[in-house]
């Protein structure tokens, strides 16, 4: 049976029949126990009763005379015999009338059920007997039923109760048991349901449907794992669709240089090119393009998977930046941008590898003054962070910042300016938008090193990118 349904159904099926079985042995035994206490405590208070109402005779009329009457009166039970005999031993009273004037000892009467005493003195004693079991049988076959075991009728009654109790819970079992299987039927639907739902999702999404999308029938666990289940799909949606554009673009970014390359030989090669040092200057400046690009996936690459290797040392931070900041400043007069630094003073060391800080220093740069017009400028900060509430870095952290009064960024393309291979201006020629990859590595770089990377911008005002690093 692999129907979680079923064995659920069954499951809570067997624990109805488990309850209601121990319900009704219980119930069973306690109703057998509470009803022979209350029997042989009705028989004592009947005894009691019989006994002070034979005293209360002897003492009104001082001897037994007339008696017989009262015997009849005080048997108030269907099968009972009530026997009274004197002092001597002599049956002065029997509800039968068979044992008249025979003594005790004759009729085989050794233990009486109670003695009868008036004012401190012995005057009797009589007998509570069974007269179904008496009646028939000679004088010496019958006995006294003592008060602390129920008569016979007694225990027909009792049986009687007891199968009229296990009637009514068989009954009572049985509408139980069926009521489980209906319910237990139902509920078990309402469980596996949602489970049969994320299963076919699941194979639906397995198959490559990765728009599918379970519904959400509960605000329970199972909706939880419902919605769970639709995020990691739109999750994994959202991956494929950007796998299937990464793949997209790096076709695209190597099929141009490679492009170039193929029509520069070929023109070169069918003399519509001469083969001089402009010529075989553009293949070399493709083929160190198509060397960068490599480059970058290959770091990306690692740096995601989490096999970068890092050769962490001590380094001066603000060292470091300024030197990288002074090998920018060509390209930065080259078209007439102001590029500054302002580093405040007492910048601890970091423990990191100073190329790949570098790599970020650079990639950011050559961000800025790529998106900066002439007349422009990029200012490069460096300080320690403030640790104030709502700051983006806690204390305990150096912050590096590059400005620049660029066209900015509009708020939609925010959230993806670190993806893989993501330009905010597509029609922006790679010469001067890049091929995509140098933000997301400066992304993948900094938190290697247990950094955080953000940006702020705002249209026509600039952009501001900062990265922070844990100080030693």
């Amino acid at each position: 049976m692999r129907s979680l349904r079923w064995k659920l159904a069954l499951a809570f099926l067997a624990v109805v029949v488990i309850s209601v079985g121990l319900t009704a042995y219980l119930t069973n035994r306690g109703a057998a126990r509470e009803f022979s206490s209350y029997v042989l405590e009705s028989r004592r208070n009947y005894i009691d009763q019989i006994e002070e109402g034979l005293g209360w005779f002897y003492e009104n009329n001082g001897s037994w005379t007339g008696v017989q009457n009262l015997l009849d009166g005080l048997v108030m039970m269907r099968g009972e015999r009530l026997v009274l005999a004197d002092s001597s031993g002599v049956v002065v009273g029997d509800t039968d009338l068979q044992w008249l004037g025979l003594t005790t000892g004759r009729v085989g009467l050794s233990a009486s059920t109670r003695d009868i005493f008036v004012s401190g003195d012995e005057v009797g004693e009589f007998y509570l007997l069974s007269s179904s079991m008496m009646r028939g049988r000679g004088p010496m076959m019958g006995g006294p039923v003592s008060p602390q075991t129920p008569l016979f009728f007694q225990d027909v009654q009792e049986q009687e109760l007891l199968e009229r109790v296990n009637r009514s819970l068989l009954i009572a079992g049985v509408v139980a048991v069926f009521v489980a299987i209906v319910l237990g039927l139902l509920l078990t639907r309402q469980f596996t349901r949602p489970i049969q739902g994320l299963k076919n999702g699941a194979a639906r999404i397995a198959s490559g449907d990765l728009a599918y999308r379970v519904r959400v029938e509960s605000q329970d666990e199972f909706g939880d794992l419902a919605e769970s289940f639709n995020s990691m799909a739109a999750s994994l949606d959202s991956s494929e669709q950007a796998r299937q554009r990464l793949f997209a673009d790096i076709a695209h970014e190597l099929r141009t240089p490679l492009s170039i390359i193929e029509g520069t030989v070929n023109a070169m090669l069918d003399g519509v090119y001469e083969p001089d040092q402009d010529n075989l200057k553009s293949i070399k400046e493709e083929t160190a393009l198509l060397t960068r690009l490599v480059a970058d996936l290959r770091d990306l690459a690692l740096a995601e998977s989490g096999q970068l290797k890092l050769e962490v040392e001590s380094v001066d931070t603000a060292k470091l930046i300024q030197r990288r900041v002074s090998q920018a400043e060509v390209m930065a007069r080259e078209k007439g941008i102001g590029l500054t630094t302002d580093i405040t003073g007492g910048i601890p060391s970091v423990m990191v590898d100073s190329r790949r800080i570098e790599q970020v220093v650079a990639n950011l740069l050559d961000n800025a003054l790529s998106h900066t017009p002439s007349g422009g400028s990029v200012v490069v900060t460096v300080t320690t962070a403030p640790g104030r509430d709502g700051y983006p870095v806690d204390a305990g952290h150096i912050l590096v910042s590059v400005a620049d009064t660029g066209e900015g960024i509009a708020k939609e393309h925010l959230p993806h300016v670190f993806d893989r291979l993501y330009r905010v201006d597509d029609a922006r020629p790679r010469e001067k938008g890049g091929a995509g990859l140098g933000l997301a590595i400066a992304k993948q770089m900094v938190e290697l090193h247990g950094g955080s990377i953000w940006v702020e911008s705002e249209m026509g005002k600039g952009s501001t990118f900062s990265f922070s690093l844990p100080i030693i």
